[in-house]
């Protein structure tokens, strides 16, 4: 049976190396969401989103109550934040500095959210093409157009409220008497 072991230094800093210039390579804050939500799980995005959140109080000079209450991140978590802010932190203290204050755009906070409709989307693309079909459409389409293609999803929303499961229950039911009274 074959045995992993761990890898040897030189290979480390050759994926570290290239995480670094995969991270550096993204242009704005969507595509960090891409591969954020590619790289990690929800949890690790959750635990990193939240140590910069603390780094950010931190460096504000919010005390660890405070802290504490606002990003629900234990006494130990804030304190290994603040060891490390005061050991080092440059890194920290680089995307602090660069983030902007407030998002520009509400729904950049969703492409961020490893469960939002977008990235749902992004993971299953099969199942969420025609909505992203007419997203694109929408972003080409005249005027005219779009209020064409809003006249047809609003009387797709009609759709749902006739055809239940119970009306097209009834509308087949019908349908197989009149069979059998055409055959009788």
């Amino acid at each position: 049976m074959a045995r992993y072991n761990k890898l040897l230094k030189k290979d480390k800093d050759k994926l570290l190396i290239a995480l670094c210039e995969a991270i550096s390579a993204v242009n704005n804050p969507q595509e960090a969401a891409k591969l954020l939500t590619d790289l990690l799980s929800p949890a690790e995005i959750e635990i990193i989103a939240k140590r910069l959140e603390i780094a950010k109080l931190l460096t504000q000079g919010k005390t660890y109550s405070d802290i504490r209450d606002s990003v629900k991140a234990g006494f130990s978590t804030i304190a290994r934040v603040n060891t490390w802010l005061n050991l080092a932190g440059e890194g920290f203290k680089i995307a602090i500095s660069r983030a902007k204050k407030e998002p520009s755009d509400a729904s950049i906070n969703e492409k961020f959210a490893p469960y939002s409709w977008y990235n749902m989307g992004r993971r299953y693309p099969t199942r969420i093409w025609p909505l992203l079909a007419i997203e694109e459409f929408l972003k080409i389409a005249s005027n005219r157009e779009r209020s064409k293609l809003v006249n047809i999803l609003e009387s797709m929303k009609d759709k749902k409220t006739i055809f239940t499961k119970e009306a097209n229950r009834t509308f087949f039911e019908n349908l197989k008497s009149e069979n059998m009274n055409q055959n009788s």
